[in-house]
């Protein structure tokens, strides 16, 4: 009894603290379309009507559908409410409490040893350090494999949403084994990756990746989206975002891979080329069949989590390579800007799937 009542508060608080976390969220975006002279669209009675009979009453904030309209211009009720995403569907589609260590990128090669993922050198768990084969080794020894590079990535394996205490770290900059005391635990040491020249177009200076959001629901993986995140302000990582609501980009792709013809700011200003010039509609993703197919191999490993955001990127011979998977937050309303309703196609089985199984 004591434990029924424990897990059912501990479900409930966790709730409220994501239904805050989107009420801040729609609030920061609201003011970026302020600060940038957007006219915000709010939705008409009626319009409200279409969205509550399409969810089939699910929908409690209609800020999503708002952002949409407002940005897009275009006012589509299949739009899925963060709301409703993160405090139901996400909840409920992803396991909770397996969700923590199955992310862990310290453990991504150890669950998906025949894929490919950037070379890690280094591991930290848990405080306990490791080389790339999962041998157990001393801080030393760590520093002395991260001397032999001239420049190395450290990132923190743990909860580091939108690029948080991932580093470039050169020789001589800093010591290894400073680099090593200052992130303590639960980090990632990798050698610098390098990417194809169709992604090294948008940014050389970044890793540009596909952000792909797959599905695992009923009988099997539906591929959900694709879109391409670049960075434009020259930072190291490619979902840096400016105070401005700029900095980073995202692009929609099609089901032939190839890039849509708008690319979308955190402002919601949009653009169809690069700050050079470039004009990206109709570039052609390299090797998209193989994306598609890895990420839903991948996926069908991952039957605790229905809902997945993978970052993949592509190497300089054109093979897909997996940066990480979101299995806490996968990803909303960038990709709807680019793509359209998040689960497009399947999103009625989705509704059918939640309203059946509750």
């Amino acid at each position: 009894m004591v434990k029924d009542t424990f897990e059912k508060f501990y479900a409930y608080a966790h709730r409220v603290y994501r239904g805050n976390c989107v009420k801040e969220s729609n609030k920061h975006y609201f003011k970026l379309l302020r600060d940038n002279n957007r006219e915000i669209k709010r939705l008409t009675k009626e319009q409200k009507k279409e969205v509550d009979g399409f969810w089939r009453g699910l929908v409690t904030d209609y800020s999503t559908h708002e952002l949409y309209y407002s940005v897009t211009g275009k006012f589509d009720p299949a739009i899925c409410s963060e709301m409703l995403l993160r405090t139901k569907l996400e909840i409920k589609l992803n396991d909770q409490e397996l969700k923590r260590a199955w992310a862990d990128k310290c453990c991504f090669e150890m669950f998906f040893p025949d894929f490919k993922f950037p070379r890690t050198v280094v591991r930290n768990i848990g405080g306990h350090f490791y080389d790339e084969s999962y041998r157990l080794i001393t801080i030393d020894k760590a520093a002395g494999i991260m001397d032999g590079f001239d420049r190395f990535v450290v990132k923190p394996s743990i909860d580091n949403g939108v690029g948080k205490g991932v580093e470039l770290f050169e020789r001589g900059a800093q010591s290894p084994k400073d680099v090593l005391l200052k992130y303590k635990a639960d980090f990632v040491v990798q050698e610098v990756f390098k990417q194809h020249e169709t992604l090294c177009r948008f940014s050389p200076r970044s890793v540009n990746v596909l952000r792909v959001i797959s599905l695992f629901i009923g009988d099997g993986v539906r591929f959900i989206s694709a879109s391409l995140r670049a960075s434009t302000s020259g930072a190291f990582n490619d979902n840096h975002i400016t105070e401005d609501g700029r900095g980073m980009i995202v692009i929609g792709i099609d089901e032939n891979g190839r890039l849509k013809d708008k690319a979308y700011y955190s402002c919601g200003d949009s653009t169809d080329r690069l700050d050079d010039g470039f004009v990206f509609a109709g570039t052609q993703i390299p090797n998209y069949g193989k994306i598609r197919q890895t990420v839903t191999a991948a996926h069908e490993r991952l039957g605790h989590f229905g809902f997945v955001g993978w970052d993949v990127t592509i190497d300089e011979s054109g093979e897909p390579v997996i940066m990480e998977y979101n299995i806490k937050s996968a990803g909303g309303l960038y990709y709807q800007y680019t793509n359209g309703p998040l689960f497009g196609e399947y999103t009625k089985e989705v509704i059918d799937w939640y309203l059946g199984g509750r």
